[in-house]
């Protein structure tokens, strides 16, 4: 299944007269009516590479995605065969995967069996004939006057009479981000001198005043796709990023306190960035809002986000328009840099780990997260090394992989940057499966544990040395790598329960025991909050599947409920609201909502529970306490392991995570939405308005409302002489039944009981 042989169909149905025995042919597909795609058992053919169906620069020149890259022609997929069917214009020809193996062969068989006989009798009729009905409409592809749809104009689609009817939805969910040490300030900060040399208050998380603080990023993709959005496992392009991340947090939380976390130059931050396959959406949406200065229309202040705890020390401010459930991460800092993980599950049989990047920012400080990240590997298993892809671009700058690094160093205009931990070098590995629904563990995938391991501890003695070096450049890189092999002395094991727990989840069964309890809890918790239950979000699916899905309040759209109605977003001053449109707390039960994904859920818990465990108080023989079990965090109420201090409040307040109290919440939800599109104002979730100061730079992918209907049915004909045999055998049962009839009518009068 690959671009040269769609292209082959193709041409050969335009170029194919056929008649009217299969219905009218359109001018679009000729026969070709739709593609079965069968699944094969991919180690039963020896010799074949299955090409990548990414383009041979992904996300990069020649794609909608082209203006969010860095180095956007730079051909990261070339070892993959990547012959970009992801973009090939499928002229309305629905294409569906068969994968189960029994029905895949039967029908394989069938084919082969017309093909031999066509090719020898093209008069021949073969039998049993397959037929698929496909039934895939997906809305109007041309508007009245004849142009294309875009989704734009699928957005802001009006039925004839005029009123508004939006025929498809924007891709989304929720990206997830968390702070190593204390807890952030929750209330809002005036403070706008915000940057890396006013740092007089690194420490003050708990007040209000920790803005002038920098921050650190580690961060990962967690979605994946390929040409079959409800299989795309991305074992090595999402779960080995995933688990490597989450991994890093859990060493990182185990073994530095909050207090050793707090002192250090800049603050570590955990981010977790959805929707990145379709134009880096989740990562551009947040560093857009931390440092492109997040405007609120009605004030960046805010209000509070469950208007019956609105005195409640841990109630989190947010944003009606537009709408943000959760404006913490105005109180985050400047991005300092970022370091990103990709593809670090499948190193081509390898144990060399590659740097990308580290050239690209004005302060320099991505030169010296790379110098760093080589010095913590020197004595290594795994080693790391620069890739030989650095200074390829006309200006002495490296292109980028796809990461949310690049949204950093786009966004910030090279101000900031970072770099990207890699299993490749200036290119994908050979045969790596990128963005292939073939790209499991179950199927070809081949991942090397042991890799994912070690990037893991290097991600986490990374962000600790980048955290330890200051505005002053006054540490180098072998004095800021000791230091972070100082407080992070322990590798992480593949072997580890953790480890293989978080493997089996992320890569063989999406919807296993640990992800359904931290989603439990995290459901309860909400529920407690809001006094609304959503239950779980979208799951995951087992084996997993990564594809970001559609944005609306089913799936992780965040939206207000108030006086009895729901909003995506509201302007309560607006003129031309309805009269229903009441002012945000109004109503006491007024809140904001929000149902993630099982996948998002789980990550939110997790981190909650890993870096929550930082400021237990001190114990009389510094062990660590035995930690309360908990449904919800309402059973955490009673706990007193958890410490207190002026600056430190909220890392006091007690928090139910994966079944344990664990002290202060860390992990917060930021939409991941396309920068150009927000939901419509004093609207139900669902209806979204396109920014009038668009100019054309993001992706802005939507996909059309699917209907109950949508789907394929293929069943065997078995001819048109079964028919008439069939028919004809009917005629002669019913006229040998009405034969019976009569007779024994005749026979019932004449013996005169009827």
């Amino acid at each position: 299944y690959t671009a040269q042989t769609i292209q082959m169909l193709q041409t050969f149905s335009s170029n194919f007269v056929a008649g009217n025995d299969y219905g009218p042919v359109t001018d679009g597909g000729g026969p070709l009516r739709g593609v079965l795609v069968l699944s094969t058992d991919p180690s039963s053919i020896d010799g074949v590479t299955f090409p990548s169906p990414e383009p041979l620069a992904p996300q990069g020149e020649g794609t909608p995605m082209e203006n969010l890259s860095v180095g956007s022609s730079y051909e990261w997929n070339v070892n993959n065969n990547g012959d970009g069917l992801t973009f090939v214009d499928m002229a309305g020809i629905p294409t569906v995967y068969v994968q189960d193996s029994q029905t895949a062969a039967y029908l394989r068989n069938v084919a082969s069996e017309q093909a031999n006989s066509i090719s020898s009798d093209l008069n021949s009729a073969v039998y049993p004939s397959v037929l698929s009905e496909f039934n895939y409409y997906m809305g109007p592809s041309e508007t009245t006057n004849g142009t294309q749809v875009t989704s734009q104009q699928c957005l802001e689609w009006k039925d004839l009479d005029g009123s508004w009817s939006p025929k498809c939805l924007p891709l989304g969910g929720n990206s997830i981000w968390a702070a190593a040490g204390s807890p952030v300030a929750l209330g809002y900060n005036d403070n706008e001198n915000n940057d890396d040399q006013n740092n007089d208050d690194q420490n003050a998380n708990g007040d209000g005043n920790n803005q002038a603080r920098p921050t650190v990023i580690l961060s990962a993709s967690i979605d994946s796709t390929s040409m079959f959005h409800d299989l795309s496992p991305g074992a090595n392009t999402a779960a080995s990023n995933i688990l490597s991340l989450l991994l890093a947090a859990q060493l990182l939380g185990s073994s530095v306190t909050d207090e050793v976390l707090d002192q250090l130059y800049s603050r570590i931050t955990f981010a977790f960035f959805q929707g990145e396959s379709y134009g880096f959406i989740g990562s551009r949406l947040f560093v857009k809002d931390v440092i492109g200065g997040f405007e609120c229309s009605a004030g960046n202040e805010g209000i509070p986000s469950v208007m019956k705890r609105k005195d409640e020390t841990s109630t989190v401010r947010a944003c009606l328009n537009p709408l943000r459930a959760d404006l913490t991460f105005q109180n985050l800092g400047n991005i300092r840099g970022m370091i990103a993980v990709d593809q670090v599950g499948n190193l081509g049989g390898e144990k060399n780990l590659y740097v990308q990047g580290g050239n690209n920012a004005q302060n320099g400080f991505d030169a010296f997260l790379s110098e760093v990240m080589i010095e913590l590997s020197a004595n290594g298993e795994y080693t790391v090394q620069a890739s030989s892809a650095s200074n390829n671009n006309d200006d002495g700058t490296a292109s980028l992989p796809p990461s949310p690094v690049s949204s950093l160093a786009m966004l910030s205009e090279s101000g900031a940057g970072g770099v990207v931990l890699t299993g490749y070098d200036d290119a994908f590995v050979a045969n790596s499966l990128y963005h292939s629904h073939l790209d499991s563990v179950s199927k070809s995938q081949s991942i090397d544990k042991d890799a994912i391991a070690a990037s893991a501890t290097l991600l986490a003695r990374s962000a600790v040395a980048a955290a330890y070096h200051s505005a002053d450049n006054d540490v180098d890189a072998a004095t800021a790598a000791a230091y972070a092999l100082d407080l992070l002395p322990n590798a992480i094991s593949s072997s580890s329960d953790i480890f293989e727990t978080l493997y089996n989840c992320l890569f063989y069964d999406g919807n296993c025991e640990t992800f359904v309890n931290y989603a439990s809890v995290e459901s309860a918790n909400d529920a407690i909050r809001t006094g609304i239950n959503l239950g779980i979000g979208q799951p995951l699916g087992r084996p997993p599947n990564y594809y970001v899905s559609v944005y609306n309040h089913e799936n992780g759209q965040a939206f207000v409920a108030a006086s009895g109605f729901k909003y995506g977003a509201m302007d309560p001053s607006a003129e031309d609201k309805d009269d229903y449109v009441k002012d945000y707390g109004d109503n006491q039960d007024d809140t904001f909502l929000l149902r993630p994904s099982l996948l998002e859920m789980s990550i939110h818990g997790l981190l909650n529970d890993f870096l929550g465990r930082g400021s237990f108080a001190d114990s009389n023989d510094g062990s660590v306490p035995e930690l309360v079990g908990c449904s919800s965090s309402k059973d955490c109420s009673s706990v007193s392991y958890c410490a207190s201090s002026d600056s430190n409040e909220l890392a006091a307040i007690s928090t139910c995570a994966g079944g344990k109290c664990i002290c202060g919440s860390r992990a917060h939800y930021h939409p991941a939405l396309d920068e150009a599109i927000s939901p419509a104002a004093n609207k139900a979730p669902s209806w979204f308005i396109i920014d009038e100061n668009d100019q054309g730079v993001s992706a802005m992918i939507t996909e059309p409302n699917w209907s109950s209907f949508v789907g394929v049915r293929a069943y065997n004909d078995a001819g048109k002489g079964v028919g008439i045999n069939a028919s004809i055998s009917g005629a002669i049962c019913t006229s040998i039944c009405l034969a019976v009839v009569y007779r024994l009518k005749k026979r019932l009068v004449k013996e005169k009981v009827y």
